[in-house]
């Protein structure tokens, strides 16, 4: 498919880029560190052609065809940029579905701003903290405070554990030839504040339906992390993927899909299969 995307200026004068497309319950979603909302392809249609939702896709500043900016590289302002989006459009109630980086921008935006206008939100294989030490040992492989600096300066863990489709990485591969570059260096602030986060102490504030998606291969961090997520937040619940690593929508569209659209239609009300 081909997008047709919209601009919106946020609260501190920088160009975001998004799509929106259907009719229905919103959903939002949000792509990982130098992903575009075009990486979501697949689930889009598969939305659209199950009914009943407006899918929105987000363009993070720095990302995808948004302004890149060396402002603003920080969690916490990308949290704010959703909330732009989400007053911008007068969303109610839109469901939330972030992956890797993405999910942490929505803690961010939870952090600011509670859940009180959330119907639902999926993190995709995103664990709340990524520093392991005796409060936490669901963090990246490996890495602790004392190690952080030798592991910055490696480049990250290759984010797909399976072949993907030559289908999909040939739409991917032109999607990401409609925008920007991705800026490592500009961004590089943006993936340190994103190390050093730590979301536990949102996750017992959660108030609403929320999904750990975790995956067997993930070369970031162990499955497990989506079990513990899920048991420190009253409405949460855990989905582990035993066939792909880091990225299971696309790696495994089929069973992501199937996921994604149970997901949404038990808190959308939307039509049954």
């Amino acid at each position: 498919m081909e997008f047709q995307l919209n601009y919106f200026v946020t609260s501190d004068q920088t160009t975001l880029a998004y799509y929106d497309v259907g009719e229905g319950q919103p959903i939002v979603l949000l792509a990982g560190y130098g992903s575009n909302a075009k990486s979501w392809f697949n689930q889009v249609e598969a939305l659209l052609a199950y009914g009943g939702f407006r899918v929105i896709g987000l363009d993070r500043r720095s990302h995808g065809a948004s302004q890149q900016v060396a402002y603003g590289q920080h969690i916490a302002r990308h949290g704010e940029d959703l909330h732009n989006l989400i007053e911008l459009l007068q969303l109610e109630k839109p469901i939330l579905i972030g992956h890797s980086q993405g999910m942490s921008v929505i803690y961010a935006y939870m952090m600011l701003h509670g859940d009180q206008n959330i119907r639902a939100i999926m993190s995709i294989d995103q664990t709340p903290k990524m520093i392991n030490d005796k409060t936490w040992k669901y963090g990246m492989y490996d890495v602790t405070y004392e190690n952080f600096d030798e592991t910055i300066m490696r480049d990250l863990p290759k984010a797909t554990s399976t072949d993907i489709d030559i289908v999909i990485r040939e739409k991917l591969a032109h999607y990401n030839q409609q925008d920007h570059t991705f800026d490592y260096v500009l961004t590089k602030p943006l993936l340190y504040n994103h190390f050093f986060e730590n979301w536990l102490d949102v996750l017992p504030r959660i108030t609403v339906p929320i999904l750990f998606v975790g995956a067997t291969h993930s070369n970031y961090w162990s499955h497990q992390h989506a079990e513990e997520c899920a048991k420190r937040v009253k409405t949460g619940h855990s989905y582990v993927f035993t066939n792909c690593g880091h990225m299971p929508h696309i790696e495994a569209p089929v069973e992501f899909n199937k996921m994604l659209l149970a997901f949404v239609d038990q808190y959308a009300g939307a039509k049954k299969l």
